[in-house]
């Protein structure tokens, strides 16, 4: 059993998937269509159902009533007749009586005796109604339902003088109430159907207000996919939602339109970066390829020129000459290769530390261009950073003096390295001519970009602030450590 009712949930949710799947798939245009359209149908027949209901429950009251009044009041008037034998008078009377009241199936008379003395029938009076009995009631009976071939029939017996002098018969059918509910119901059922075209063609209309800005913005919405950012839509044509649907799409794609143009200027910038930084380690490696065949390569020749002189020195004072020769080649040689591998990476980075570092590139910096560096260093004290972080922040300085000394045209430089919490704060001002960060050339875009890709590697911050005539001011912040360094 209970696998059975399992499966017969089973059974509907799937038909309830389906039905939603498909009452998703259906258009836009024929869902409102068919809501107008249902709303007016299921409104028209519930209205048609109250209003026939209504008028049958009125409809039987009122022949109940109808053929108790027409029974009282034949009842009356057919006592004269009787009374002076008028039978054929009291005939003609019952039959206008029919004749103007359409509801009225028949009248019948019966006297004292039960016998039928006239009637309304035209082709004889019906032998069933002859085999009822009497029943002489004083006043009008409650009125009874006889159902016959003809249909319902409402029938109400009212006695002549008490019942004396007889009984007045009168049996309500209501053809006339009856077409006249038929046509109360068609012409709802006309007003309906009427209604339900004039509710399809305002969906229409409808419909096409609604779906036309829809249409719109979906065509829109296609395009932006595609990469066309050029595409605007009209939001005056509509003033309701819609319209300010369109207003915050049209806002939208003006945002992915300046994304999308700042996107493509930083892969242009990062590509021309990455261009320039092989092509900068290609110029370091011919830099140092030409320093080690031209400086050390010298200095080994000449060298094996003094040992040549040395071995075929004749007395002690040429050999002591040959000596000295060698010795001062061999220490130029070492100068020049030590400051040829402080120029690549100093080893008092890694030995020392990120602040001796950064005051021997100061020191060398004031030594070579002449300008005025105050340095001013907070919280290192006994502590290190991670080996990344030191090599990142000293390359940032190292750019950005070599900035100042090539395009600020300062006379002096304050420099702020500062160890607050778990972050390393730095900053370094010149008082030189200042620049519009808007305006800058593309090489020394290049360098800020570098200096900022170094930055956000470590998820650290960078800005510029300048302008022109004012100097320029460069401040930095990054974590003191990193989670992962392969410089460790």
């Amino acid at each position: 059993m209970s696998v059975a009712v399992t499966s017969v949930s089973a059974f509907f949710r799937q038909v309830a998937r389906k039905g939603r799947s498909v009452l998703l798939s259906v258009p836009l245009k024929l869902k409102i269509l068919g809501l107008a359209l249902t709303l007016i149908l299921l409104f028209g027949a519930v209205s048609i159902y109250k209003v026939q209901a209504a008028l049958s429950e009125h409809f039987d009251a009122f022949l109940r009533e109808e053929s108790r009044f027409v029974a009282t009041e034949l009842s009356y008037q057919s006592h004269d007749y009787l009374l002076i034998n008028d039978m054929y008078g009291l005939t003609q009377m019952l039959r206008n009586t029919v004749q103007n009241r359409p509801d009225l199936r028949y009248v019948f008379v019966r006297n004292g005796a039960g016998q039928v003395v006239a009637h309304t029938f035209e082709g004889g009076f019906p032998t069933d109604l002859l085999e009822k009995p009497p029943g002489l009631p004083p006043q009008a009976s409650a009125p009874k339902l006889l159902h016959t071939n003809e249909g319902n029939i409402w029938e109400t017996t009212a006695g002549i003088s008490n019942g004396n002098e007889g009984a007045v018969v009168v049996g309500v059918k209501g053809d006339s109430l009856r077409s006249q509910i038929g046509a109360i119901t068609g012409s709802l059922a006309r007003t309906t159907l009427l209604v339900a075209g004039f509710g399809v063609l305002l969906s229409l209309g409808l419909t096409w207000i609604i779906t036309r800005p829809v249409g719109q913005l979906l065509e829109a919405t296609r395009a932006v996919r595609r990469g066309d950012y050029s595409v605007t839509l009209d939001p005056t044509k509509s003033q309701d939602e819609l319209g300010r649907l369109m207003e915050g799409f049209n806002s939208m794609v003006l945002s992915l339109a300046s994304a999308d143009k700042a996107r493509l200027e930083k892969e242009h910038l990062q590509r021309d970066f990455l261009h320039r930084v092989m092509a900068g380690q290609e110029s370091e490696r011919k830099r140092i390829a030409r320093e080690l065949h031209d400086q050390t390569g010298q200095a080994l020749a000449s060298v094996m020129v003094d040992l040549k002189m040395l071995e075929n020195a004749k007395n002690e004072s040429e050999t002591c000459q040959s000596i000295g020769r060698l010795r001062k080649a061999i220490t130029e040689e070492m100068a020049a290769i030590h400051d040829l591998a402080i120029a690549l990476r100093p080893s008092v980075l890694d030995d020392l530390g990120l602040v001796p570092a950064v005051e021997m590139l100061v020191r060398g910096f004031i030594t070579r261009y002449g300008i005025a560096v105050e340095l001013t260093v907070i919280g290192f004290v006994e502590k290190r950073a991670d080996a990344c972080i030191e090599t990142c922040i000293y390359r940032i300085v190292q750019e950005a003096l070599s900035n100042v000394a090539r395009h600020a045209k300062a006379t002096a430089v304050s420099m702020l390295l500062e160890w607050r919490g778990e972050k390393i704060r730095g900053v370094i001002e010149d008082n030189g001519i200042g620049f519009a960060p808007e305006l800058v050339d593309s090489k020394a875009k290049l360098g800020v970009l570098g200096m900022q890709e170094r930055a956000q590697l470590f998820q650290g911050a960078f800005r510029i602030e300048s302008s022109p005539g004012e100097g320029a001011m460069l401040v930095f912040e990054m974590p003191a450590t990193t989670g992962v360094c392969h410089e460790q």
